[in-house]
C-alpha cells in the first residue's frame, strides 16, 4: 500500500503519466503497480494516450518494455518523459522510442532498424581495439567499451598455433 501512495499523475503532452517520484530502482512489485495502474487508466478511465515520467529512473527491471509494448499492441498511445542517458542507450529503446518533444519519446510499433536475418544491424557492432604488442592477436570486435564510465573488455584467444606453449594450463 505504501508504493500506492506515492503515485502521482500529470498531464504532459496529451498523456495521462505515471509517476513514481525520486525512486531510482524499479523492482518487480512497481512492475506490476505500472500494470495495474495503466489497467485502471486504459480500461475503466479510457486513456488512449499513457505515460511514464522516468527522470530518476537508473535501473528498469527486464519486463519494462514487454509491459510498455503490451499497451502499444492494444492501440495505447506509450510516451516516456524525461528518462536518463543510461535507459536511452538501452536498446529496445533506441529502437522502439522516437522523441516527439524535449524530454519526450514515444513508443513505436515497429522496430526503427528491422533486424534481417543473415546480418549484423549497425548498433550490434563497434570497432575492434588496437593492441601495441609485436605478437599478433586477435581481438573481439565486442571488446571496446561504448561509454567512457565503462571499463574496456579485451579478449585474448589462447593456443596461437605457431606457439610452443599450447598445452599451458589454465592455471598458469
Amino acid at each position: 500500500m505504501a508504493k500506492r501512495n506515492r503515485l502521482h499523475f500529470h498531464e504532459w503532452n496529451g498523456a495521462k503519466v505515471i509517476d513514481l517520484g525520486t525512486m531510482e530502482i524499479w523492482d518487480g512489485a512497481d512492475l506490476a503497480l505500472l500494470r495495474e495502474t495503466l489497467t485502471l487508466l486504459t480500461d475503466r478511465q479510457r486513456h488512449h494516450s499513457i505515460g511514464v515520467n522516468m527522470e530518476f529512473v537508473k535501473y528498469i527491471p527486464s519486463g519494462f518494455f514487454g509491459l510498455l509494448y503490451d499497451w502499444r499492441e492494444k492501440g495505447i498511445r506509450v510516451q516516456l518523459f524525461n528518462p536518463q542517458p543510461h535507459v536511452q542507450r538501452m536498446l529496445w529503446f533506441q529502437q522502439f522510442m522516437q522523441p516527439v518533444a524535449k524530454g519526450c519519446f514515444l513508443m513505436l510499433a515497429d522496430p526503427k532498424q528491422p533486424y534481417l536475418a543473415g546480418s549484423t544491424p549497425s548498433w550490434a557492432t563497434t570497432a575492434p581495439i588496437g593492441i601495441e604488442d609485436d605478437d599478433e592477436m586477435e581481438v573481439s570486435p565486442f571488446s571496446q567499451a561504448n561509454d567512457d564510465s565503462e571499463a574496456e573488455l579485451a579478449f585474448a584467444f589462447v593456443g596461437d598455433e605457431d606457439d610452443d606453449d599450447s598445452e599451458a594450463s589454465i592455471d598458469d
